[in-house]
């Protein structure tokens, strides 16, 4: 999902069963107080979840893993990020920063806020849009109570209203694949979780639901849902078998796609002939990615970005960003079915980890990493 307003944090957690507090709704507006209903039953995670449980709100927990890059600050009930005004619709690029360093950044903004108000009768100008296009700034109350960094509201939320409620941040750079340390990331965070729910560990708390978002909800979000959904099929290889029902390879790659619409680029060609199980690989990514399709499917996304490359009707321009987004896409798809490889070759089923790191496994191999940087929509 994308970065929802401080009301939307709450409903969304109770919803998941992860605060027990009824619903909020802004002025004029109401709920549906049967949303409970709507839960999808963590069937993966939780073998004997019964959806019977859905006929009064569950008792649950979330891990929720925000992926984005740029700092963010809560001004009143709504998020609002750092921009250039000068460039006020282009994300300000950390790449590499840590997320220590991310959460610093937002502090040191709170304050600046909270200073700047002091000047203005506790007033804080921020900007929007208030028609596409068109920035204007809005005036909006500054004090302690109502400009909060994005781990102040989860915090708060945890103390205030008892939700069950772990927060996560790892920044990823926008329409980028995650460095190879935030795989190693990821897996620290969600590996321990996926282990616990697997072997019914944590019956007790409640099942547990897993969020992931960024800036739209489309790239880093689908791609933090690919690497979860990878470690669940790692821990619980029934996952696959229930996807592969669920998209059986006549219907995963049609036989009349070519075989850029199949994932099947030069040097996704080469990764898959160079592991020891290669093919397999690149299915259980496949099945992965259509099973988290619902705002981007990355293996037809990077056709798609190939054929505007192409087209004869694409301008200069167009076809240089065309070129640019389509190679960063297919680096982050052949990341992701290496990881897969990775995960086959490293995990040890007795103790339930991972024999090595990520980084280190790809170091142990140059060959896949020379492969990735020459990679080209071929």
């Amino acid at each position: 999902c994308a970065i929802p307003t401080r009301v939307g944090v709450h409903n969304i957690l109770h919803v998941l069963g992860a605060v027990d507090t009824p619903l909020k709704a802004y002025p004029g507006e109401t709920n549906d107080t049967e949303m409970h209903r709507g839960y999808a039953g963590p069937q993966l995670l939780h073998k004997d979840f019964n959806h019977s449980q859905l006929s009064a709100p569950i008792k649950g927990r979330v891990l929720w893993v925000n992926l984005r890059e740029e700092p963010i600050v809560y001004v009143g009930d709504r998020p609002f990020v750092f921009r250039d005004l000068t460039r006020p619709y282009v994300n300000v690029e950390l790449t590499g920063i840590e997320s220590s360093k991310v959460e610093l950044v937002e502090r040191m903004l709170k304050v600046d806020i909270l200073n700047e108000a002091d000047q203005y009768d506790g007033q804080f100008m921020v900007h929007d849009e208030d028609k596409p296009g068109e920035l204007v700034g809005i005036w909006e109350t500054a004090n302690d109570g109502t400009v909060k960094t994005i781990r102040d509201v989860y915090e708060d939320i945890a103390e205030t209203e008892n939700a069950r409620v772990k927060f996560l941040r790892l920044p990823v750079t926008d329409e980028q694949s995650p460095e190879l340390k935030d795989f190693d990331s990821l897996v620290t965070m969600l590996l321990p979780e996926i282990k616990d729910c697997c072997n019914g560990k944590d019956a007790e708390e409640g099942p547990l639901s897993m969020i992931f978002n960024c800036q739209m909800g489309r790239g880093r979000t689908t791609t933090g849902m690919v690497v979860c959904c990878l470690l669940i099929g790692q821990v619980n290889p029934e996952y696959y078998s229930a996807l592969t029902e669920a998209h059986p390879t006549s219907k995963l790659y049609p036989a009349d796609a070519n075989r850029y619409a199949n994932g099947d680029f030069s040097c996704i060609v080469q990764l898959r002939s160079l592991l020891s199980d290669g093919k397999s690989s690149k299915h259980n990514v496949d099945l992965i990615l259509e099973a988290c399709d619902r705002m981007q499917n990355l293996r037809t996304a990077v056709n798609v970005w190939k054929v505007q490359m192409e087209s004869a009707d694409t301008t200069e321009e167009a076809r240089s960003r065309a070129h640019h987004h389509g190679v960063h896409y297919l680096q982050r798809y052949y990341n992701l079915i290496a990881f897969s490889s990775y995960l086959s070759e490293e995990y040890d089923t007795t103790t339930g980890k991972l024999n090595s790191t990520f980084v280190s496994w790809m170091e142990m191999r140059p060959e896949l990493a020379n492969i990735h940087d020459r990679a080209q929509l071929d």
